[in-house]
This record gives structure tokens, sequence and C-alpha cells, in this order.
């Protein structure tokens, strides 16, 4: 159950409470109730000595329960911030803990990749010297979870980077988890708060129940279906910032952004500090200006290469497949990409043809679409109307039956990937050219872009 955050402050400043508080979530919102909490309890003058930060993957508990035990150097509160605690994890939380992974691993965060593959070796009863001892990352897939080829060749990479850095494994005890229930229980030093965050909480543990009911945890991750952003969380977001800002967002622009926001706020956040200088004076962002200067995050590139190749423009297609395929996109994970673009163009043809004939018009603008086609309504087949709109505007330029065809054509390219032996990007670049071109076509018949 959310609770309001600066209830949950307030109510720690006043001394009222258990003396400790776990706080997960989004890591932009962790990071902002942490600092507000701490500018609440210690004046910045006093943080150098009545703040200790640990890492609750490297630093003992014991080390963490001494600190809590020595009184704070100035009057007042001591706070001791335990990040990336690993006391919130349980064998039942393996498939979650290897998605989060690739997912760090994914945005770049190798470090924190790495260290959660660990934890998850850690709650299956690995040893550090099992680790020590592996020759290869064979065994990991199956601890894992992971059968898809792609998501392996990352899990190996992740691997790779562990030993490449001297990452090593910390055993779970009983007895952390054991010492925090004791400490909420009012074993905690009376000068003392302990703040926990972790990248990864299992609710069904027992400790966690624990604190749950005490009324020590604070959930502030982002509002979620079915496990994806909800676009209004998102969408509230970007609207508070835009009004923050000064700026107006056109309709088109604030969709573009949605669609490369991802589903953290951290990454978000840094895309529209870009977009802010970018614009400069200017008052109004346009789709122009999301395009020119906004990242993709998540699976915000899917857009480029998808919309080029609905477009049917074969050098811009060509060109942002290089680009992926230069900053380490699996090649199977393109390609499903492109399977998943080839079937929604499919839908949406069969919507042309069907219950959308006579309202949809192939030039009519994105506020038109909205009233005339949505009708207030949310989105058609996808999860956001703006997608749909541009992926009804591509399916324009292709019959039914050759969408169909060009299905066909993405399972040969499946095929050749998997039992050919021939390179990715040729075989790629190949169906790319099949796509944009028409069937038959072969790799001397058009300009190949090279990165």
């Amino acid at each position: 159950m959310r609770r309001d955050r600066s209830a949950v402050i307030e109510r720690i400043v006043r001394g009222e409470g258990p003396p400790l508080l776990l706080v997960f979530g989004d890591s932009l919102r962790v990071e902002q109730v942490c600092k507000a909490l701490i500018d609440r309890l210690i004046p910045e003058s006093d943080r150098a000595f009545n703040l200790e930060r640990f890492d609750g993957r490297t630093n003992p508990w014991e080390e963490i329960v001494g600190s809590l035990r020595i009184a704070p150097f100035f009057p007042g509160r001591k706070v001791v911030w335990v990040e990336n605690a690993p006391y919130f994890l349980s064998r039942e939380h393996k498939g979650e803990l290897s998605e989060r992974a690739l997912e760090l691993w994914a945005e770049g965060k190798r470090d924190e990749a790495g260290r959660l593959l660990l934890d998850l070796l850690a709650v299956d009863g690995w040893t550090q010297q099992q680790w020590e001892e592996l020759q290869g990352p064979a065994p990991l897939y199956g601890v894992a979870g992971i059968e898809d080829h792609a998501e392996r060749e990352e899990i190996a990479a992740i691997w790779a980077h562990c030993r490449s850095r001297g990452f090593g494994i910390r055993p779970r005890r009983e007895s952390e988890g054991t010492g925090i229930v004791e400490l909420c229980d009012g074993a905690m030093p009376p000068w003392s708060f302990l703040l926990l965050t972790a990248i990864q909480v299992d609710r069904r543990t027992r400790l966690y129940k624990k604190l749950e009911e005490a009324g020590a945890v604070l959930f502030v991750d982002l509002d979620r279906d079915r496990g994806r952003v909800k676009r209004e969380s998102l969408l509230d977001h970007i609207n508070r910032w835009a009004s923050a800002s000064g700026k107006t967002l056109e309709g088109p622009a604030r969709e573009m952004i949605l669609q490369r926001a991802g589903e953290a706020l951290r990454p978000l956040a840094h895309e529209l500090e870009k977009l802010l200088i970018y614009v400069g004076e200017e008052r109004v962002i346009r789709a122009k200006d999301v395009a020119a200067s906004f990242s993709d995050l998540g699976e915000g590139w899917i857009f480029d290469l998808t919309q080029a190749i609905g477009d049917r423009n074969a050098p811009a297609a060509l060109s942002q497949l290089a680009r992926l395929i230069a900053r380490g996109e699996p090649p199977l994970r393109l390609l499903g990409t492109i399977a998943t673009e080839i079937r929604r163009l499919v839908t949406a043809r069969q919507l042309i043809e069907g219950e959308l004939r006579g309202r949809w018009r192939p030039r009519m603008s994105y506020d038109q679409f909205q009233r005339t086609v949505l009708g207030g309504e949310g989105p058609l087949f996808g999860r956001n109307a703006y997608a749909d709109y541009k992926t009804l505007q591509r399916a324009e330029q292709f019959s039914l039956a050759a969408l169909r065809s060009l299905l066909a054509a993405v399972h040969e390219a499946d095929f050749r990937l998997k039992s050919s032996g021939q390179p990715a990007r040729l075989v790629l670049e190949r169906l790319i050219l099949e796509l944009c071109l028409g069937r038959g076509v072969s790799c001397s018949s058009a300009r190949v872009v090279r990165a």
C-alpha cells in the first residue's frame, strides 16, 4: 500500500514510529526521498559526522550495527544509510532478479547489473569458491531461468564484466534479517536512525512483512499496470516538468517523449534537461526538437527503426540498423522488433479496411485523429495513441497481401539467423531491403549503408 512520503518524513522528524525506514522503487524518487529526509534530520554542517553511508553488498552487518551504536559527534540525530540493501531477496525472487540485471545492463549500468547477478547467485546458495571455480557462464543460464539466445549472450557479458572487476559473492546470513527485526522492535540506540534503500525487494519475505506491519516501508515507484509504467504516470511527470520549465509541449512532441521515456525517471530527467538546453529561449517544444535532442530510452529506439521500415525508407532503415548493431543490440532482438512492427502494420491495415473505413484519412492531423477516430478513448491497438496514429499512416504504404508476404520474409530471416551461419548483419540488411523495396531484392541492388 502506498504512503504519502511527506507524511512519512514528518512522522520520522517528530520521532514517531519505528527508528528505521526501507525506501525502494524508482531510483530518482528514492534519492529524492532520502535527500528530503536527511535535510530534515541533520543540518548540512553536521553531516560529515552525523551521517554515515554503507554499501549493504560489501560492508559487513556487524560494521553497520557498530556505527549505529556509536553516539553522534554533534548533538541531534545520527543517520546510518545502507544503500543496495540485500536483505530483502529470496529464492522465489530469482526470475525478477535476472530480469532486472538484464535491464540494468541494457541501461549501461554494468557494475549494478554485475552486483545484482551475484545477488542472484547468493540467494540460490552459491559460495565464493563456486564462483571462483566457474570456468564459463553456461551454469548461470539455468540459475537465471534464461533460454533466449540473446539474453544468454547478455548474461555471459555480465559474467565477464564481474570477472574483470574482481566482484565476489557475499553470502547471505540469517543474522542480518534478525538484527534488523531487533532494531525495529526497540534495540536501536535513541540517537540513531537506520535508512535502508534497495534496488530489488521481494515483498514475500518475512523481514519485509515485518517492516511493513511496523510502518517502516516507503514504496516510491511509478504507477504500473501489468509491470509496465502507466502512461498517465509518465504523462503527469512530463507535464509538471514542462509547466515548471515555462514551456509549452505540442501534442506530437509530448507523444514522442512518452515513446522514448523508458521505465525510470532518472534517465528521463536527464533527457528532459538536455531538451531544455536544446530549445533554449523557445517557448514551444516541437516534435522536431525531441527528435533532434532526446536520446532513446528503454525501447524507444524501436520507433526510429520501425518508422523507417514502415516508411519504406531503405537508406534510413539500413543506417539505423548499422547504428544499433554498432552499439551492441542483439540481432535476434532486432529481428523480434521488426516482426512486431510488421504485425502492428497488419493490424492497422485490417482496421483501415474494416471498422475505420470512412473515419480514417491518411492526411489527417493528429488532433483530427484524436477527435474523429479515437473520440476521446484510449489507444486502438498499442500503449500509445500517437504510435497508433503513425502506424496507421505507415500501413497506407502496404496492401494486406504484401504485409502477409513480409511476415513470411521475417520467418525466413529468423531461420537464417539461427541455422545458416550467415553473418547476422547481412541477414538483417537483406530483410530490410525486402521490406522496403519488395520481395526478391538482393543486397547488390541497393546501396547498403555501413557503419
